[in-house]
């Protein structure tokens, strides 16, 4: 099988439609200029991976590593890269309303990489946790507009990383983070909910490169094969979501980036003639949904705001320290 052909089947976009001609020129550009890179360097990557989590554990003379088990691809990944890595890890199903076929994959999956697995339902706190915020806004409970479901769902993901934070402490480890790289630029994560303390695959495409590293280290094909969906109860699944499929969302972000290497001045109204649609209409309607988004998302990609202070200067004394007897090599 092509590069291109293992591209369109793991990314799932085989199933979901074919690529209009944009797409299609632009993948196999991507394919050309090792963006979406061969296998052999994606071996190379997971070893570099491997190897910087091995140094990680060493260095800060940690061991355990906990994770939430959705049943996605993703956690499934993170907590074989940590387990080959010689880390404990400590696997979390946290069903709260959630399709047992989801628990059932974190399940499957833990056992299948030999990992712990421990579950707790969730259910009934997040109905406590529920009730009680009606008191200030009724509508929460019932409500199925889009801002309700999402407000549940962020509840949801803080309940669930309150547990896994727990169980860190309990276990003297880390949260294992399980975000990639398609879905920190889709925001599609809570803040102070469920980012964890080190995120292996951060870098990584939902659409190619999770895939791809997933089947190649032993995780279940029925989980990797899965329709990606956040579990938080806020849509039928990711790409519903957003509105684009994993394939359009990466192929479009890495061109927007692109452009603005070739132009940094360029303006948002600009982008359509600078990616070059054309007749694509399809290009054209990705575009909206891929901007729309990292619009309304991008303070998240900032982390806390630290606003300018009368005695900042201590924020670069305080880093000195740090840096200079605390920070492991690897981070330096």
């Amino acid at each position: 099988m092509s590069l291109k052909s293992e591209i369109l089947d793991l990314s799932r976009q085989s199933n979901i439609g074919a690529l209009t001609p944009w797409f299609e020129t632009q993948l196999d550009a991507r394919i050309e200029s090792g963006a979406f890179a061969q296998e052999e360097t994606l071996r190379e990557d997971m070893a570099r991976i491997l190897d910087d989590l091995a140094a990680y554990r060493e260095q800060n003379g940690i061991g355990a590593a906990v994770i939430g088990m959705s049943g996605g691809v993703d956690s499934a990944l993170t907590a074989a890269l940590f387990k080959a890595a010689g880390w404990r890890v400590v696997g979390h199903t946290m069903p709260i309303e959630q399709n047992p076929e989801e628990t059932a994959r974190g399940e499957e999956a833990c056992h299948a990489l030999g990992i712990e697995h421990h579950n707790i339902d969730l259910t009934p706190q997040f109905h406590s946790m529920v009730e009680g915020l009606t008191t200030l806004d009724p509508a929460l409970s019932n409500g199925d507009d889009a801002g309700l479901r999402i407000r549940r769902g962020n509840m949801r993901a803080r309940l669930r990383m309150i547990t896994l934070y727990d169980q860190a402490h309990r276990y003297g480890g880390i949260v294992a983070s399980t975000d990639n790289f398609s879905e920190l630029a889709a925001g599609f994560w809570t803040l102070n909910g469920d980012v964890g303390d080190v995120a292996p695959i951060q870098s990584l495409l939902k659409s190619w490169e999770v895939p791809w590293m997933a089947r190649e280290i032993g995780v279940p094909e029925k989980t990797w094969r899965a329709t990606p969906t956040d579990g938080l109860g806020i849509s039928a699944g990711d790409e519903a979501q957003l509105g684009v499929s994993y394939l359009q969302w990466d192929l479009m972000v890495l061109a927007m980036a692109d452009a603005l290497v070739a132009d940094p001045n360029l303006a948002r109204t600009s982008l359509p003639d600078a990616l070059g649609f054309g007749s694509d209409a399809e290009g054209h309607r990705v575009l909206k949904c891929v901007s729309g988004r990292l619009g309304r998302t991008w303070y998240k990609r900032v982390g806390t705001f630290n606003l300018a202070h009368p005695r900042e200067a201590r924020y670069e004394a305080l880093a000195g320290i740090d840096q200079a007897l605390f920070v492991p090599n690897l981070l330096k």
